[in-house]
């Protein structure tokens, strides 16, 4: 956490602030939602061209 906010923020956490971030970040907790991927069709011979002027 330090180096983190010594790189990110150019600042020095004291140890109670260091202390309540991580307890923060401890509560951060639950069910990740699924991510889907779109994917693009395969292009075929009606597929319309950018035009390239």
């Amino acid at each position: 956490m330090n180096i983190m906010a010594e790189y990110r923020l150019g600042i020095t956490l004291t140890e109670e602030e260091t202390g309540k971030i991580v307890e923060f970040l401890k509560t951060l907790t639950g069910e990740q939602p699924e991510v889907i991927f779109l994917t693009l069709q395969q292009s075929t011979s009606d597929t319309t061209q950018p035009d390239r002027d």
